[in-house]
């Protein structure tokens, strides 16, 4: 599983060039790059999930996505540069119809974002789904489904898919 995930990765190598060190020179650092893409309804919470990942904290306050917002993270991961880009795509049509085949290009994953509280965002999904159906993305690429907002447990809604569900 890893080395199909590894496979289908961009590899890219920094624009630094050689470093000079104690031994010698080293070889520029590799360094692989994610494309994510999360998509979802409006007001599900995906501006607040890039930005946490990325910043560490979450937003003092948010406004509507309009086209998309990228925030990129660095990671080290057994002694490897990773880098994780993710797309933060407008929730609503109107924001979304120039820019929406762009989004796709290159994508390694996509999370589908719903909000617990809100039923309506979770019977929206298959029409999620089925954008992705229409822009061509590839089966073999990993399909992510978060129940966001799960912190105001009297308000949920929406329950969790059944385990081992394959409908995304």
């Amino acid at each position: 599983m890893a080395s199909d995930i590894e496979s289908s990765l961009e590899a890219s190598f920094s624009s630094s060039g050689a470093v000079s060190g104690g031994s010698g020179f080293l070889p520029p650092a590799r360094s692989r790059i994610f494309k994510i893409i999360v998509i979802g309804d409006s007001n599900v919470g995906k501006t607040c999930l890039t930005y946490r990942f990325c910043a560490g904290r979450f937003p003092d306050r948010t406004e509507a996505t309009i086209g998309v917002d990228f925030r990129e993270r660095a990671v080290e991961i057994d002694g490897e540069r990773i880098k994780i880009q993710l797309w933060d795509t407008a929730g609503q049509e109107r924001f979304r119809k120039s820019m929406v085949q762009h989004y796709y290009r290159n994508v390694h994953a996509v999370v589908f974002v719903y909000d617990m509280t809100n039923m309506a965002s979770f019977h929206s999904l298959p029409s999620w789904i089925e954008e992705c159906k229409q822009h061509l993305l590839a089966t073999d690429i990993p399909r992510i489904l978060v129940g966001n907002k799960c912190d105001l447990r009297s308000a949920i809604q929406a329950a969790l898919a059944p385990s081992g569900s394959t409908w995304l």
